[in-house]
């Protein structure tokens, strides 16, 4: 047994070679990969080491071939695709051990954030200046958060310093903004609206670096709220009155936060009681929707609207009303998936395995969503079977080519029908398909 799967191992590695010396590291990789494999299955750490050299060469040639495309790119100023390409040769260079890393992490990692650097410069910040510019406050902020992930401190401390400044000045001038039109509507007597704008602005405030305006913006919040909490919750009360559920939590809600912005206590605990029984009768809206569509048998809507009144349940800190919205979800997947699930059991009669295989791994998909451990068990073992049903079709497949003496194709099915095997956890036809795969790789070693 030891020395026929040293012979594989011996086979595998040898194809690995051959795919070296033709620069097709990808499939090198792959090969030297399962020669590793092989050799720690039988203990054989020698051999195991030795080809795990050889693995890690070709992964550090497929990663200095990566990083050759990402100089491509950045040279045509393509830095969206210059950084994609170089973070994965990164990735690639660390799977290839200490050695590679040692020997090219350095200029790999300088490279990557050279690009980082241009793209932030060259792109970036110009879109950042000119949205500052049109006080487009939203777009400025999103534009520096971007710039700040791709030049943090450790990529460059003065850059980044700088970046943060500019970016709490962008806050400190939308907070001005947003606090001037809250003035104006406090003097115009829309309490409502002055109110959303001060909390806005407290918000935006916290943002930047200025001590001052960040007390002042709290002293006109609370003062507002304080003299006119009840103007605006009397708007909840109404919608409340209307049956607007939806719109009443959210006005609840917003007092609530703003409560807490302002620090009055009594009125968070008055606000929270409103908000968590108008979250309750909303869940319940939500919930009778569910209801509707599961007496019409449209499992997956009513999965997709139940999952939405336990959401809202969950605000209403209502534990009943969560315990049985969440058991009428998982009703609802249940009888979605087992719809799926009768959809490759048709398919499978059929011998359409491929089919039944996806349909079978949709349906468990669904299924782990109910958390049922006997039930994804179920489901599971369909699919497991389904996907041992086409690895059979292939691997006859893979015999007729063999037969004909197409051993690449024959060695490209067998090596399918072993990754549907190890999808369906199941060793002994793992190691049976996998002979069938050897044995066509030996014979294009011999050819």
């Amino acid at each position: 047994m030891g020395n026929e799967i040293v012979k594989q191992a011996k086979a595998l590695n040898k194809m690995g070679d051959k795919m070296f010396k033709k620069k097709q590291y990808n499939d090198a990789i792959q090969y030297y990969i399962e020669s590793v494999k092989l050799m720690k299955s039988i203990n054989n750490t020698k051999m195991a080491e030795k080809y795990q050299k050889e693995l890690d060469a070709a992964i550090g040639k497929k990663a200095e071939e990566l990083n050759n495309e990402g100089d491509a790119a950045l040279k045509n100023k393509d830095y969206e695709k210059a950084i994609e390409i170089y973070e994965k040769a990164w990735k690639m260079l660390q799977k290839a051990g200490e050695k590679w890393i040692k020997k090219k992490g350095n200029e790999f990692q300088k490279e990557l954030n050279k690009s980082k650097i241009q793209y932030a410069e060259q792109v970036l910040k110009p879109a950042a200046e000119s949205a500052v510019k049109e006080k487009n406050w939203e777009s400025a902020v999103s534009q520096y958060k971007q710039i700040l992930k791709l030049i943090p401190e450790s990529v460059d401390a003065k850059k980044n310093k700088m970046l943060l400044h500019d970016l709490s000045t962008v806050y400190e001038r939308w907070a001005d903004e947003v606090n001037a039109k809250g003035d104006a509507q406090y003097k115009s007597k829309d309490y409502e609206a002055a109110i959303e704008s001060y909390a806005k602005s407290v918000r935006l405030i916290e943002q930047s670096d200025n001590q001052k305006k960040k007390k002042n913006f709290r002293k006109e919040l609370s003062k507002a709220f304080q003299e006119h909490a009840q103007e605006v919750n009397n708007v909840g009360d109404r919608l409340w009155k209307e049956k607007n559920f939806a719109k009443a939590a959210d006005i609840y809600a917003q007092s609530v936060k703003i409560a807490k912005e302002a620090g009055n206590e009594k009125l968070i605990e008055r606000f929270s009681k409103e908000m968590f029984k108008a979250y309750s009768e909303y869940a319940k809206q939500i919930n009778n929707q569910g209801d509707k569509l599961f007496k019409e048998k449209k499992w997956e809507e009513a999965a997709d609207i139940y999952v939405k009144s336990v959401e809202v349940a969950r605000e209403s800190n209502n534990p009943k009303l969560i315990k049985n919205f969440t058991k009428e979800y998982e009703k609802a997947l249940e009888k979605w998936a087992r719809e799926i699930n009768s959809l490759g059991d048709a398919a499978m009669k059929e011998k359409k395995f491929d089919e039944a295989m996806k349909k079978y791994q949709e349906s468990v998909a669904i299924i782990t969503r109910t958390g049922n451990k006997g039930l994804i068990k179920n489901f599971t073992s369909e699919y497991h079977n389904a996907c041992i049903k086409l690895a059979d079709e292939i691997n006859h497949s893979g015999d007729e080519k063999y037969k004909a003496g197409d051993y690449e194709a024959a060695f490209k099915l067998y090596d399918k029908s072993v990754q549907l095997a190890e999808i369906a956890e199941n060793p002994s036809k793992v190691k049976k398909y996998g002979k069938e795969r050897n044995k066509a790789l030996q014979k294009m070693n011999t050819d």
